[in-house]
């Protein structure tokens, strides 16, 4: 019997055409009912971006680093403009290099041929020189304003004279501002060298201290724990650094806990603070003006609510707000029953781990009625450690003058948002003002200033049990909050 090869091969194209149209039937028949979805897909990915290019375009947003507002910040946006430039022409010459070389050597399916390759540019030497020069060539040319951009920004003032520093006890005006930046769970504490001796102590009793921005002095007394080598005397804030417009400050940063970073984008860039290490920055912004800021290195429960503000005054306006700060805050008198509830309530719950300095330094038992008050030098500060892990919390002694409380996460007062950073600085010192008028523009936030009082870990995750930040008082009545909100209102 012989066989036909001529009806083989057709035998055999017919059956792979039919196996051919079944398997594309099946296909077709996979695919089809996917054709909605896939289309719909598209459409959500292209809303999707459009969104994220909106909100992209968004202005006056605190925290766009594309809108410098002081001369370290400006540096930072003029090395970076040619970079961006740089980045874009290198994208478009390797992203649409690829999509051409794709669309060029493209071929059809039926006429796909494994053993037709496009031409091969391996071992073409001036190809390969080029494009391994080339990339060293700009990383090169990038890299010298990069550096030189780096070592400006690491340049601080000169270390003060006695008595030449911004922040004198004694009033005088006349030098640079140094301040102490502390990043803790979460909120942030700035200390103001106020006798140009530096941030520390004579712990080991050498007669030599630890100078401003780490110059000279005895470097031992800065490995000392921050809660003994730290200098009672210096003026403590919480919560918002306040700085003179004009003038270039600088920092010096660290940690209490864990590992944070400082982050002013409107006036500079990032830069940690770590335990046990000292960082210098500065900070300079052109005109007044609040600027904010926010934790840029993940530091636990309540990183994405610690918040940092800054405020920018004129010279006048700072010294004046410096002289206000240097001052005790006011005890009240018993005569206004509902402040001196409020104080006594205050020294019952909150001096553990709070100070108040008032010249009356007993931060343990409440204040007797009758008794007299401690005869203590104005101005003198007790050795004190919170109740903390951290070992401090933040010090409220004129607590009613920040517009933020709460690691910066809450406004202070009605009538003004914790996220807008153009505040009318001319009226800052207007905000501890109350006139009685329960509709004015600056009255104090007093039903969220109880509902933080009352149970501080709902509003903002906290570990209380493990001595990371503020526990619950469910033993406070509503007058007991009120009569705390009222004392808390006098702090100015």
């Amino acid at each position: 019997m012989s066989t036909n090869v001529n009806d083989t091969n057709v035998t055999i194209d017919q059956t792979r055409s039919t196996l051919h149209s079944v398997s594309m039937s099946t296909t077709l028949g996979k695919v089809m009912p996917r054709i909605p979805a896939l289309m719909s897909l598209k459409k959500t990915a292209l809303v999707g971006a459009l969104a994220l290019l909106v909100s992209a375009c968004a202005e006056d947003k605190p925290l766009n680093t594309f809108e410098p507002r002081g001369p370290r910040a400006e540096a930072i946006d003029k090395l970076m403009q040619p970079i961006w430039v740089i980045m874009a022409i290198v994208f478009v010459l390797v992203v649409f290099g690829t999509i051409g070389l794709a669309m060029k050597n493209r071929v059809k399916p039926e006429d796909y041929d494994e053993d037709d390759l496009p031409e091969q540019v391996h071992g073409n030497f001036k190809l390969e020189i080029g494009w391994t020069i080339a990339p060293a060539v700009l990383l090169a040319a990038i890299s010298i304003p990069t550096v030189v951009g780096i070592w400006e920004l690491e340049e601080t003032n000169s270390d003060p004279a006695a008595g030449e520093c911004r922040a004198n006890a004694d009033g005088a005006r006349s030098g640079e501002l140094d301040v102490m930046v502390i990043g803790q769970q979460w909120w942030w504490e700035y200390r103001y060298d106020i006798d140009c001796d530096g941030f520390f102590e004579d712990v080991d009793g050498d007669g030599e201290i630890y100078g401003p921005n780490g110059a000279g002095g005895d470097l031992d007394d800065a490995e000392w724990p921050l809660n003994i080598a730290l200098d009672d005397d210096d003026l403590v804030i919480a919560n918002q650094l306040v700085i003179p417009a004009g003038e270039q400050i600088d920092l010096e940063l660290t940690s209490r806990d864990v590992i944070h970073s400082f982050w002013i984008p409107r006036l500079n860039g990032k830069r940690d603070t770590v335990p046990g290490r000292i960082h210098t920055w500065s900070l300079e912004a052109d005109e007044p003006g609040e600027y904010t800021g926010w934790c840029t290195e993940y530091c636990g429960l309540s990183h994405a609510r610690m918040r940092m503000s800054s405020v920018a005054l004129s010279g006048e306006e700072f010294d004046a707000w410096l002289d206000n700060q240097l001052g005790l805050a006011e005890v009240p008198s018993e005569s206004d029953e509902e402040v001196w509830a409020g104080y006594q309530l205050f020294q019952a719950n909150c001096m553990s781990c709070h100070v108040v300095n008032d010249g009356n330094l007993s931060y343990g038992p409440p204040v007797v009625e009758g008794e007299e008050l401690p005869d203590l030098e104005p101005g003198t500060v007790k050795d004190f450690e919170s109740a903390l892990t951290a070992g401090a919390a933040p010090n409220l002694t004129h607590f009613a003058t920040r517009t933020v409380f709460a690691g910066a996460i809450y406004s202070q007062y009605a009538g003004i948002d914790a996220d807008d950073d153009n505040i009318d600085v001319g009226e800052y010192f207007e905000l501890s003002v109350d006139d009685g008028n329960p509709d004015g523009d600056y009255r104090l936030n007093a039903a969220i200033l109880k509902r933080w009082i009352a149970n501080a870990p709902d509003q903002k995750a906290m570990a209380p049990e493990d001595l990371r930040g503020m526990p619950a008082f469910p033993a406070l009545s509503e007058e007991d909050l009120d009569h705390l909100v009222a004392y808390l209102a006098t702090l100015d």
